[in-house]
Protein backbone atom coordinates (compact mmCIF):
# COMPACT_ATOMS: atom_id res chain seq x y z
CA UNK A 1 0.00 0.00 0.00
CA UNK A 2 1.46 3.26 -0.94
CA UNK A 3 0.30 6.66 -0.19
CA UNK A 4 1.28 9.81 -2.21
CA UNK A 5 1.79 13.17 -1.01
CA UNK A 6 0.39 15.64 -4.13
CA UNK A 7 0.55 19.48 -3.86
CA UNK A 8 -1.61 21.68 -6.43
CA UNK A 9 0.44 24.46 -7.94
CA UNK A 10 -0.90 28.00 -8.70
CA UNK A 11 -1.91 29.71 -5.46
CA UNK A 12 -0.26 27.01 -3.46
CA UNK A 13 3.52 26.82 -3.98
CA UNK A 14 3.65 29.85 -6.23
CA UNK A 15 1.87 32.87 -6.08
CA UNK A 16 -0.02 32.78 -9.34
CA UNK A 17 -2.21 35.83 -8.71
CA UNK A 18 0.62 38.34 -7.59
CA UNK A 19 2.07 37.20 -10.84
CA UNK A 20 -0.67 37.48 -13.04
CA UNK A 21 -1.80 41.11 -11.32
CA UNK A 22 1.64 42.32 -12.42
CA UNK A 23 1.52 40.93 -16.00
CA UNK A 24 -1.45 42.31 -16.79
CA UNK A 25 -0.09 46.25 -15.79
CA UNK A 26 2.46 45.33 -18.17
CA UNK A 27 0.95 43.98 -20.78
CA UNK A 28 -2.94 45.53 -21.85
CA UNK A 29 -1.07 48.55 -22.91
CA UNK A 30 0.60 47.07 -25.41
CA UNK A 31 -2.72 45.35 -26.93
CA UNK A 32 -4.53 48.57 -26.65
CA UNK A 33 -6.82 48.27 -23.63
CA UNK A 34 -6.99 49.48 -19.46
CA UNK A 35 -5.79 46.70 -17.64
CA UNK A 36 -8.67 45.15 -15.77
CA UNK A 37 -7.37 42.64 -13.11
CA UNK A 38 -11.09 42.26 -11.95
CA UNK A 39 -12.24 41.33 -15.12
CA UNK A 40 -9.25 38.92 -16.47
CA UNK A 41 -9.53 37.08 -12.85
CA UNK A 42 -13.43 36.58 -13.86
CA UNK A 43 -12.04 35.33 -17.16
CA UNK A 44 -9.74 33.18 -15.69
CA UNK A 45 -12.49 31.30 -13.55
CA UNK A 46 -14.79 30.95 -16.50
CA UNK A 47 -12.17 29.55 -19.10
CA UNK A 48 -10.81 27.06 -16.56
CA UNK A 49 -14.39 26.13 -15.27
CA UNK A 50 -15.31 25.47 -18.82
CA UNK A 51 -11.89 23.44 -19.24
CA UNK A 52 -12.25 21.50 -16.11
CA UNK A 53 -16.07 20.42 -17.48
CA UNK A 54 -13.99 18.80 -20.30
CA UNK A 55 -16.01 21.62 -22.69
CA UNK A 56 -13.03 23.14 -23.90
CA UNK A 57 -9.87 22.16 -24.47
CA UNK A 58 -6.89 23.93 -22.22
CA UNK A 59 -5.88 26.09 -25.17
CA UNK A 60 -9.16 26.75 -26.24
CA UNK A 61 -10.29 28.44 -23.07
CA UNK A 62 -7.18 30.59 -23.07
CA UNK A 63 -7.88 32.02 -26.34
CA UNK A 64 -11.53 32.56 -25.68
CA UNK A 65 -10.49 34.82 -22.89
CA UNK A 66 -8.04 36.71 -24.87
CA UNK A 67 -10.99 37.50 -27.34
CA UNK A 68 -13.07 38.32 -24.12
CA UNK A 69 -10.60 40.34 -22.42
CA UNK A 70 -9.86 42.20 -25.48
CA UNK A 71 -13.43 42.55 -26.88
CA UNK A 72 -12.70 41.45 -30.26
CA UNK A 73 -13.22 37.99 -33.12
CA UNK A 74 -9.62 37.26 -33.72
CA UNK A 75 -8.44 33.99 -35.05
CA UNK A 76 -6.76 31.27 -33.05
CA UNK A 77 -3.28 32.39 -34.37
CA UNK A 78 -4.15 35.77 -33.92
CA UNK A 79 -4.99 34.74 -30.13
CA UNK A 80 -2.12 32.48 -29.61
CA UNK A 81 0.48 35.48 -30.77
CA UNK A 82 -1.48 37.96 -28.09
CA UNK A 83 -1.48 35.33 -25.26
CA UNK A 84 2.39 35.20 -25.97
CA UNK A 85 2.97 38.77 -24.52
CA UNK A 86 0.72 38.65 -21.53
CA UNK A 87 2.45 34.87 -21.09
CA UNK A 88 6.25 36.67 -21.19
CA UNK A 89 5.34 39.18 -18.77
CA UNK A 90 3.32 36.76 -16.23
CA UNK A 91 6.78 34.51 -16.37
CA UNK A 92 8.89 37.09 -15.59
CA UNK A 93 6.90 37.18 -12.25
CA UNK A 94 7.08 33.76 -11.09
CA UNK A 95 7.84 34.06 -7.56
CA UNK A 96 7.41 30.89 -5.41
CA UNK A 97 5.74 31.34 -1.87
CA UNK A 98 8.57 31.41 0.78
CA UNK A 99 7.05 28.19 2.95
CA UNK A 100 7.04 26.38 -0.53
CA UNK A 101 10.41 25.03 -0.95
CA UNK A 102 10.53 23.61 2.67
CA UNK A 103 7.11 21.99 2.45
CA UNK A 104 8.46 20.29 -0.54
CA UNK A 105 11.59 19.15 1.08
CA UNK A 106 9.96 17.72 4.35
CA UNK A 107 7.57 15.89 2.10
CA UNK A 108 10.22 13.93 -0.25
CA UNK A 109 12.39 12.98 2.98
CA UNK A 110 9.10 11.07 4.33
CA UNK A 111 9.95 8.87 1.18
CA UNK A 112 6.46 8.65 -0.39
CA UNK A 113 6.16 10.00 -3.71
CA UNK A 114 5.21 13.22 -4.20
CA UNK A 115 3.30 15.21 -6.83
CA UNK A 116 2.05 18.42 -8.37
CA UNK A 117 -1.33 17.79 -9.55
CA UNK A 118 -2.52 20.85 -11.58
CA UNK A 119 -4.70 21.76 -13.90
CA UNK A 120 -2.31 24.38 -16.36
CA UNK A 121 -0.48 23.08 -19.07
CA UNK A 122 2.73 20.41 -18.04
CA UNK A 123 5.06 22.34 -19.86
CA UNK A 124 4.70 25.80 -18.29
CA UNK A 125 4.28 24.30 -14.78
CA UNK A 126 7.71 22.35 -14.89
CA UNK A 127 8.59 25.94 -16.30
CA UNK A 128 6.99 27.14 -13.15
CA UNK A 129 8.67 24.95 -10.82
CA UNK A 130 12.22 25.20 -12.09
CA UNK A 131 11.85 29.03 -12.30
CA UNK A 132 11.14 29.26 -8.97
CA UNK A 133 13.60 27.13 -7.70
CA UNK A 134 10.73 24.59 -6.74
CA UNK A 135 11.73 21.92 -9.54
CA UNK A 136 12.98 18.71 -6.94
CA UNK A 137 14.12 15.69 -9.47
CA UNK A 138 12.14 13.94 -6.73
CA UNK A 139 8.89 15.73 -7.55
CA UNK A 140 6.39 14.24 -10.38
CA UNK A 141 4.27 16.60 -12.75
CA UNK A 142 0.73 15.44 -12.95
CA UNK A 143 -0.72 18.18 -15.32
CA UNK A 144 -4.05 18.58 -16.99
CA UNK A 145 -2.68 18.05 -20.61
CA UNK A 146 -0.81 15.36 -19.79
CA UNK A 147 -3.50 13.13 -18.01
CA UNK A 148 -6.53 14.18 -19.95
CA UNK A 149 -8.85 15.39 -17.49
CA UNK A 150 -9.16 17.83 -15.14
CA UNK A 151 -9.84 18.46 -11.22
CA UNK A 152 -12.34 18.04 -10.22
CA UNK A 153 -13.02 15.19 -12.48
CA UNK A 154 -12.83 12.14 -10.55
CA UNK A 155 -10.55 10.09 -13.37
CA UNK A 156 -7.94 12.70 -13.01
CA UNK A 157 -7.53 11.91 -9.52
CA UNK A 158 -7.26 8.00 -10.14
CA UNK A 159 -4.85 8.30 -13.04
CA UNK A 160 -2.62 10.51 -10.15
CA UNK A 161 -2.79 7.50 -8.24
CA UNK A 162 -1.90 5.35 -11.43
CA UNK A 163 1.10 7.10 -12.58
CA UNK A 164 2.95 7.68 -8.86
CA UNK A 165 2.04 3.62 -8.24
CA UNK A 166 -0.33 4.73 -5.24
CA UNK A 167 -3.35 3.14 -3.67
CA UNK A 168 -3.91 6.53 -1.25
CA UNK A 169 -3.48 10.03 -1.06
CA UNK A 170 -2.77 13.52 0.77
CA UNK A 171 -3.43 16.27 -1.55
CA UNK A 172 -2.94 20.24 -0.06
CA UNK A 173 -4.25 23.20 -2.27
CA UNK A 174 -6.07 26.17 -2.32
CA UNK A 175 -9.30 25.66 -4.18
CA UNK A 176 -11.95 24.00 -1.43
CA UNK A 177 -13.55 21.78 -4.84
CA UNK A 178 -10.55 20.88 -6.99
CA UNK A 179 -8.27 20.40 -4.22
CA UNK A 180 -10.55 19.51 -1.22
CA UNK A 181 -14.10 18.53 -1.80
CA UNK A 182 -14.11 16.16 -5.04
CA UNK A 183 -10.72 14.17 -3.64
CA UNK A 184 -12.10 13.76 0.13
CA UNK A 185 -15.02 12.51 -1.75
CA UNK A 186 -12.89 9.73 -3.51
CA UNK A 187 -11.78 8.91 0.47
CA UNK A 188 -7.93 11.14 -0.14
CA UNK A 189 -6.66 13.15 2.92
CA UNK A 190 -7.15 16.83 2.27
CA UNK A 191 -5.57 20.07 3.58
CA UNK A 192 -6.99 23.11 2.37
CA UNK A 193 -4.76 25.88 2.50
CA UNK A 194 -6.04 29.64 3.14
CA UNK A 195 -3.49 31.95 3.48
CA UNK A 196 -5.77 34.77 3.91
CA UNK A 197 -6.98 33.16 7.00
CA UNK A 198 -10.60 34.33 6.22
CA UNK A 199 -12.27 30.66 5.69
CA UNK A 200 -13.76 28.77 8.42
CA UNK A 201 -13.10 25.64 6.51
CA UNK A 202 -9.50 26.21 6.80
CA UNK A 203 -7.02 23.47 7.55
CA UNK A 204 -4.02 25.39 7.52
CA UNK A 205 -3.09 28.89 6.86
CA UNK A 206 0.75 27.99 5.72
CA UNK A 207 2.47 25.05 4.75
CA UNK A 208 5.06 25.35 7.17
CA UNK A 209 2.44 23.89 9.38
CA UNK A 210 2.80 20.30 7.67
CA UNK A 211 4.86 17.80 7.95
CA UNK A 212 7.11 17.75 11.04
Amino acid sequence: MTHAILFDLDGTLVDHASAARAALHAWSPTVGVDTDVERWIELDKWGFARFERGETTHLGQRRDRIRAYLNRELDDATCDDIYSGYLKAYEQNWTAYPDAKGVLDRAVATGAPVGILTNGAAPMQQDKLDRTGLGLPELVMLAASTLDSAKPRPEMYARALTHLGATSATIIGDDWVNDVEAPRALGWNAFYLDRSGNDPRADIHSLDQLFH
